[in-house]
């Protein structure tokens, strides 16, 4: 039977008795003191090394814990702090009875005295537990080591170096030190071995006294072996999100983009309100900005006298500009109702009269949208656009991040969180950003207007301030060639447009350079009508009184530079041919070609004002456009800078000779001509790069005109180049060669499988073999003509001969030609019609060509049914004038050829 031991396990040092106390030997044990220090609950836990750096301080300290007249010669040997487990293990010596037993129980009675001394109070409180220290016997060998992993736990390991302690004697062993939760004993299945058991504490400080008190301690015939259970901690809150990932993931990633959305988008505002009212633009300070416009001025105009505004009055001597700018400050200076669509072809001066009409604005925004139409992705023009409205920061990985998040839900629960962003989408939140920037301008001029009639004490205009502002504190958004260009979220911006405007917070110009962009907008905002100013090019008049002006004045200038420059006779000579600008007739001349198109006339007085002569400076803006032209519309890139090509080379050829020869062209006969086949796409591209323009009529498009006025010329340079427009029409002609002769083979088709001889199979192979033989004698002797011989030998098998024997075969059952006489028949025959050979031809009185034009067909086809007549006949002169059309290319194409060759 196991005898029940008092605690602790005293060790005898001698035999010998101590001085004075007889029968009595000494005996060495130890105790923990429990609660001297902080336990390291992790391995970033600083606090144990903080309360035990100085170990001389410690062991003081907890010396001056045990009280000094302790019985029994009781007397402190050593002291070995254990900081991790919280604790001290005190190994002190005393003098107690010879018998084991005895000596054990003296050993207790000297603990439990420590234990009431420290529970008294005496001994305080610690800062980081206001449990009282104790004190506790230590059975085993204590284990000292520092061990970085091994953090205590209150799951305590047991490993039995003997047979099994059952769970009644482990309860016995380990109660002492606190309440437990369970006792694990290892499964009778597992041969693990050294056996096992886990004691699991409801306190953290139990275990780490249970494994300093415990350890080596023998129960038995066994030994026990202590170490914590590394404890995995499953918070209840982190376990019900793991089992609820669907709905926690996505709603995590959402409060992320939510928080980070709300800590930005103050800023975005701040920087969106910056841009708008240029508050720390330092060019719109009255000193630094009138430096900085003089310093623009003079390298602009460096060397040219006292010529600044020369080209900066284009609109005020342009009398159709004038009135449309006077009309657009007119609409502006009304309250916002609807869009203001401004119209007109390229270079028609549109963002001039803009310009000029929103100078006394004090908030303009402008969205250019050919600068994001040159971007290479949606994500690029966004960037582009935040920074137009000064939206920062921009975060783009956010969208990778929610799109990449979307995509592992997904995976993991099978369905899309729904989380994901788009440009599109931050587009919209852009927008939505700078509509609560303008309400909140509005909202302060408005303050501003009622403070300013409170301080007056007019109760009249305080009410009328708090119903209007002035037309020049109303902000204007101007979107630049926006329905020119088409962008991914033009839609969103034309949505978010219309209701900026229905609310009064700001007017929205749109310009555009046909009249189907403002079909578009007026969709966005069915409800009202938008204001349009169409501009176009001026009048012949009109541009020659322009460059009259502008080079009269420009004349002038020059010869007050011949006058400065004094005794340079060279440079006098110089500036005297310059300050001769032009003649009437030079200037009409000039006016004629590049017509009304204020870029253009621009352009030329520039060149003329640096000194080049009208016919050099109009002989450079015509070789320019012409290159122009040969980049974009003849390059073979399917993509030439920002224009795709959805057109051919081809089509453009035969347009521009077309352009060339009228002027203009009528969209329908165009649009529905062979090369285009009723498809408008490569029209619209042909328009979109600004190589023709579009007049429109009731709403469709009317007819097609050069993209420019000086396109005409370049247009015929064009023509008049031997080489290229050789070379042009001999791919043209083989594009329309090409395209009749799947009109040919098509019809040939369709006689071929219909059965026209129903009386004899044999006729009706004997008519498809009839027609096989006719197409190859007929390309039989275009090769001799190639060739250069003029052999009049006849073809080696007849065609006719195989006519003749189809309508001797079907002519019994033939009973459309029943009762017809030899004299009603044809005198000519299809095979002579369809090869064109005219009967009066056959001696030689007539051409070929003129039996082509000349020649009528037969009324009737001999052996052919009444119900098959029509079609039959229809099909026939389908291969005819396709046939006559191809010889008149073919030969167009040899003449081609025989000019190229001869360059």
């Amino acid at each position: 039977m196991e005898t029940r031991r008092c605690g602790l396990s005293p060790e005898r040092l001698g035999e010998s008795e101590p001085a004075g106390v007889p029968s009595q030997a000494t005996y060495k044990a130890a105790l923990f003191m429990d609660k001297l220090f902080p336990l390291k609950i992790s391995r970033l836990d600083i606090r144990p090394y903080i309360m035990s750096r100085n170990e001389a301080a410690m062991k003081k300290k907890v010396a001056a814990l045990i009280p000094a007249d302790l019985p029994h010669h009781f007397a402190v040997s050593d002291i070995e702090p254990h900081s991790r487990d919280g604790g001290s293990i005190v190994n002190f010596t005393f003098a107690g009875p010879l018998t084991q037993e005895d000596a054990e129980c003296v050993g207790n009675e000297l603990v439990s005295a420590i234990d009431k001394h420290l529970a008294s109070g005496a001994a305080g409180r610690n800062w980081f537990d206001l449990a009282p220290i104790r004190s506790l016997p230590v059975k085993g060998i204590p284990f000292s080591e520092d061990i970085v992993r091994m953090l205590p736990s209150k799951k305590v390991r047991v490993e039995f170096g003997g047979p099994d302690l059952t769970v009644e004697q482990l309860f016995r062993e380990f109660r002492q030190f606190g309440r437990i939760v369970d006792i694990e004993m290892q499964p009778t299945s597992c041969k693990d071995t050294p056996r096992w058991a886990i004691v699991h504490f409801t306190r953290l400080r139990a275990a780490t006294s249970a494994r300093n008190c415990i350890h080596g301690d023998v129960v038995g015939a066994t030994r026990l072996q202590l170490s914590y259970v590394r404890e995995r901690h499953e918070n209840v809150i982190l376990q019900w999100i793991k089992d609820h990932q669907k709905f926690m993931i996505p709603l995590a990633a959402a409060a992320l983009i939510a928080a980070i959305y709300a800590v930005f988008d103050p800023i975005r505002e701040f920087f969106v309100e910056n841009k708008i009212t240029g508050r720390f633009d330092l060019s719109k300070m009255p000193l630094i900005g009138s430096v900085r416009k003089a310093a623009v001025r003079s390298m602009l105009w460096r060397g040219h006298g006292d010529d600044s505004g020369v080209l900066g009055q284009e609109i005020s001597a342009w009398s159709g500009l004038s009135e449309q700018r006077e009309r657009l400050a007119a609409i502006l200076n009304e309250p916002p109702e609807s869009f203001v669509v401004v119209t007109g072809p390229h270079g028609s001066g549109k963002t001039a009269v803009v310009d000029q009409a929103t100078q006394g604005k004090q908030y303009r925004i402008v969205i250019d949208a050919n600068k994001l139409a040159a971007q290479h992705s949606d994500l690029e023009q966004m960037t582009l656009l935040a920074r137009q409205l000064g939206w920062w920061p921009v975060f783009n990985s956010i969208i990778s991040i929610t799109n990449a998040i979307d995509l592992m839900v997904a995976a993991t629960t099978g369905s899309k969180a729904g989380i994901s962003a788009t440009p599109e989408s931050q587009v919209r939140r852009i927008l939505e950003c700078l509509a609560l920037v303008l309400t909140k301008i509005r909202h302060n001029t408005e303050a501003k207007m009622l403070a300013a009639a409170a301080r007056s004490g007019d109760s009249a205009a305080e009410r009328k301030a708090s119903k209007t502002i002035l037309p020049a504190e109303v902000p204007v958004i101007v979107l630049e060639n926006f329905m020119d260009k088409d962008l991914p979220f033009s839609k969103a911006i034309l949505e978010w447009s219309a209701s900026v405007v229905e609310a009064g917070l700001a007017h929205c110009i749109v310009t555009t350079s046909g009249i189907s962009g403002y079909h578009e907008i007026q969709r966005a905002q069915p409800q009202r009508a938008a204001s349009l100013v169409s501009l176009d090019d001026e009048t012949p008049m009109g541009a020659i009184s322009l460059l009259q002006r502008q080079l009269s004045a420009s004349g002038h200038i020059l010869q007050q530079r011949q006058q400065k420059a004094g005794s340079d006779q060279e440079q006098a000579e110089s500036d005297s041919e310059s300050a001769d600008i032009a003649t009437d007739d030079q200037i009409a001349m000039a006016a004629s070609v590049l017509g009304g198109r204020l870029e253009d006339l621009q352009l030329f007085v520039q060149k003329v004002q640096t000194g080049e002569s009208v016919s050099a400076a109009l002989e450079d803006i015509i070789q320019r456009s012409i290159t122009e032209i040969r980049k974009y519309a003849f390059a073979n890139d399917s993509e030439v800078g920002q224009y795709e090509h959805t057109w051919t080379p081809e089509q453009f050829w035969y347009l521009l000779t077309e352009l060339a020869r009228d002027g203009s062209v009528e969209y329908d006969r165009m649009h529905s001509s062979a090369l285009f086949s009723g498809n408008d796409v490569a029209l619209l591209g042909l328009a979109e790069a600004q190589l023709i323009t579009m007049t429109y009529d009731n709403d469709r498009p009317s007819r097609i005109r050069p993209g420019r006025p000086v396109y005409s010329a370049a247009f015929k340079r064009l023509l008049e180049d031997p080489g290229f427009s050789s070379s042009m029409n001999i791919k043209m002609n083989k594009k329309f060669t090409e395209l009749e002769t799947a009109k040919i083979r098509k019809a040939e088709e369709e006689l071929a499988l219909l059965n026209v001889f129903r009386a004899s199979v044999d006729a009706h192979n004997t008519l498809t073999s009839s027609i096989a033989m006719m197409a190859a004698s007929k390309n039989a002797g275009r090769r001799r003509r190639s060739q250069g011989s003029h052999s009049d030998s006849v073809d080696a098998i007849n065609p006719e001969a195989y006519i003749a024997r189809a309508v001797r075969s079907s002519s019994e059952s033939s009973t459309a030609l029943k009762g017809q006489s030899a004299e009603s028949r044809p005198k000519q025959s299809w095979t002579d019609w369809i090869r064109g050979r005219h009967p009066e031809a056959a001696n030689g009185a007539a051409s070929e060509r003129d039996s082509e034009r000349n020649a009528q067909p037969p009324t009737v086809v001999p052996g052919i049914p009444y119900e098959l007549q029509g079609r039959v006949q229809f099909l026939l002169r389908t291969i005819h004038k396709s046939q006559q059309k191809i010889d008149r290319w073919d030969a167009d194409s040899q003449a081609d050829a025989l000019r190229l060759a001869s360059l």
